[in-house]
């Protein structure tokens, strides 16, 4: 699929080709040709104030986030305001390591850290709902922490884990995977700040993580204009139409993987060693946990995506990316989870897990989830 960074690049230059052309041969007309730049530059700058107050494309209510020099962005400290999401807006409380969790508790002694993006975070439901919430109110000895940040991937969830580990301490370390989309989070899908990113290098395919530079918050207000989100959105959009690719299970459950998907997963696949060897060095259990998607999850939005991708002449699998996962964790000895299986089996009781427009995990859906946690870590003797 093109890249749109391709696509603006070529329009920018051809665009500013032809009026450098027309300028050097055109002598005659140089003054209406100085005038059509200077009203192109002027629609630009109208356009995208016109769209800020009209038509915004991201939301001036998410004030909780922060620029990180290391992680790209985190929840801000001690903080207290509103975050939107496509199931309306949530007030929300972060504690004082910017987390969205109470403070730690000082009179527990265990810690359970759990990391992971918004499928941990879980903006959508209210606090006592989150299932690191329901976990803890059954581990009485616990204090489960909950380290989740929206859009994260394992990049920053490595980078996170090697911040926290000596000064937290912990007793064991869970990380969510949301398998529909942490295998592009890795490799620097779009956010509204700009985020480190993995790429495999050499001969040897060895990762390299590609930090933040010093600079590049400034840079990003390119990235965060109003114009070229909805540029690159309608572009994506267009892409993914041509391709019938509009959702990621094209790629993540399409067998034979796509090159694109399998470099992804080979990159992903050394992040969690590489967590799991933190874990190690540091004498804590890291346990990894796999979320399917609610189209993975619920039978008429598989049904409808395998019937939208007819077309295509592909194969596509369900559980295809849990299983390369799961396979991959019993190769390298990782302790890993698989959600699927019981989130599936939950789905066909008729029991709502996922809401259909904010598409994470509704109440009873972490409710399951936190279930199915605590039972695979008392299953390993990692808790009481």
């Amino acid at each position: 699929m093109p890249s749109t960074l391709l696509v603006k690049s070529l329009i920018a230059i051809l665009g500013t080709g032809m009026i450098i052309f027309a300028f050097l041969f055109f002598k005659k007309k140089r003054k209406e040709i100085a005038l059509l730049a200077v009203s192109i530059g002027i629609a630009i700058i109208a356009s995208e104030f016109l769209l800020r107050i009209f038509l915004p494309q991201t939301s001036n209510r998410n004030k909780m986030f922060e620029y990180d020099p290391t992680l790209g962005w985190k929840f801000i400290s001690n903080a207290k305001g509103e975050v939107s999401y496509p199931g309306g807006i949530r007030n929300l409380e972060t504690n004082s390591m910017g987390f969205r969790d109470h403070a730690p508790l000082s009179h527990k002694k265990r810690k359970l850290l759990v990391l992971g993006d918004s499928f941990v975070s879980n903006i959508s439901v209210k606090d006592d709902e989150v299932f690191t919430e329901i976990m803890e109110d059954q581990l009485k000895k616990f204090d489960v922490l909950n380290l989740g940040v929206d859009g994260y991937g394992q990049v920053q969830e490595y980078l996170l884990v090697k911040q926290l580990i000596k000064t937290i301490k912990p007793d064991v370390v869970l990380l969510i995977v949301y398998v529909q989309n942490d295998f592009t989070d890795n490799v620097g899908h779009y956010w509204p700040y700009l985020r480190p990113y993995a790429s495999l290098e050499g001969k040897d395919s060895t990762l390299v993580i590609h930090p933040l530079l010093k600079n590049q918050e400034g840079k990003s207000i390119f990235s965060n204009s109003h114009l070229n989100i909805l540029i690159t959105r309608s572009l994506n959009t267009l892409f993914r139409k041509m391709t019938h690719s509009d959702i990621p299970e094209f790629y993540s459950c399409q067998y034979p993987n796509p090159e694109r998907q399998d470099l992804m997963f080979r990159i992903m696949g050394v992040l969690l060693r590489k967590i799991a060897n933190l874990g190690k060095e540091n004498d804590v259990p890291v346990v990894f946990a796999l979320a399917p998607s609610i189209v993975q999850i619920e039978d008429e939005l598989w049904e409808s995506f395998l019937k939208a991708s007819q077309t295509s002449q592909r194969r596509y699998l369900r559980s295809l990316p849990n299983d390369r996962l799961m396979e991959f964790a019993k190769r390298n000895d990782l302790l890993m989870l698989d959600l699927f299986p019981r989130l599936l089996q939950e789905n066909k009781k008729n029991a709502k897990l996922y809401s259909p427009i904010e598409l994470h995990w509704t109440k009873e859906g972490n409710r399951v989830a936190a279930d199915a946690l605590i039972g695979y870590l008392k299953s390993k003797s990692l808790i009481e």
